[in-house]
């Protein structure tokens, strides 16, 4: 081994090994696809063995890899608490507060929560991350995210967990579609369509809430693969190739082209449930002005999801 290995590079592939994407990988932590692929290959040279196969069908960790990630978690999740120290020893005037969010639904379904959380603590850096909900339960579990807005239904064994909203799905069609004409959308309505839908593994548990509705009504998806974010989805929507069910406040996400028609009634009790996940272990100074602030605003919080267009 030639050259040492950096953080970065173990959240390079913690990312990857997670999604076992390199695009949703790419996507997760803001950068493009080419240098992810790199520093991936420059730690398998590092190393001498090889941590994906790689294949049209997709990507696949190998024995070595397999083996890699839970030390890579283990060894990202110290290096935090070694942050998370040094900054407790300086004083709680200041530090780092990481909360995540499920990419699920848009943040105006939560609003002001962030900008009065820094307000309070005008010297901590708020730092927030946009992942799927299995991947901020694990952060949360691994010490490397203080808390996070978490969609139900996910397994957050070993959590606290309070529920905030229930927001609807609506369908998000192309404006020109025939089913654009009609005010509220039935499962009859959309039978045969083509539509966005999630693989089961980024979220189980929702997934099968889903599956268990549409078996009640004897509804099967026409599925066709849901793109790894919403903008893409919504823009591939506007081109025609086809529609989705969403969460409400995702309608805040404005792109012409698509419009929203909400489900009816005998079908709404298809819905995402929102909650905040975290750590009763939790020492951060900030975790408890932040819940405050979600359990006082839990009402318009609500009201906010509601008044969704």
């Amino acid at each position: 081994m030639n050259e040492s290995i950096d953080l970065r590079q173990l959240r390079y592939f913690l990312a990857v090994s997670e999604e076992l994407n390199f695009g949703r990988a790419a996507l997760r932590l803001h950068i493009t696809q080419p240098p992810l692929s790199r520093q991936i290959r420059q730690l398998e040279d590092q190393l001498g063995v090889e941590l994906f196969l790689r294949s049209k069908a997709g990507v696949a960790l190998t024995e070595a890899g397999a083996a890699f990630l839970p030390e890579v978690r283990r060894t990202l999740a110290q290096a935090e608490k070694a942050v998370a120290v040094a900054m407790a020893a300086r004083g709680a005037e200041s530090g780092q507060f990481v909360v995540g969010y499920t990419t699920v639904f848009d943040r105006s379904a939560i609003p002001g929560v962030f900008d009065r959380l820094r307000q309070r603590f005008p010297n901590w850096r708020i730092v927030t991350r946009g992942k799927h909900s299995i991947s901020l339960v694990r952060d949360i579990k691994n010490g490397t995210m203080d808390a996070a807005f978490i969609g139900l239904y996910t397994d957050t064994q070993g959590l606290t967990v309070e529920t905030i909203l229930e927001e609807p799905l609506v369908v998000a069609l192309p404006a020109n579609h025939r089913l654009a004409q009609k005010r509220r959308l039935g499962f009859d309505d959309l039978r045969g369509e083509p539509m966005f839908w999630f693989e089961r593994r980024l979220n189980p548990g929702f997934y099968d809430h889903c599956e268990a509705f549409f078996e009640q009504i004897d509804f099967k998806p026409n599925a066709i693969p849901e793109p790894p974010d919403h903008h893409i989805m919504l823009g591939l929507i506007a081109e025609g190739q086809g529609i989705a069910l969403i969460s409400a406040s995702l309608q805040n996400v404005k792109r012409q082209g698509v419009v929203f028609r909400a489900l009816k009634e005998e079908t709404r009790k298809l819905s995402m449930g929102i909650a905040v996940a975290y750590s009763e272990h939790n020492q951060s100074p900030v975790l408890p002005q932040f819940l405050e602030l979600i359990r006082a605003g839990k009402r318009s919080l609500s009201s906010g999801a509601g008044n969704s267009k």
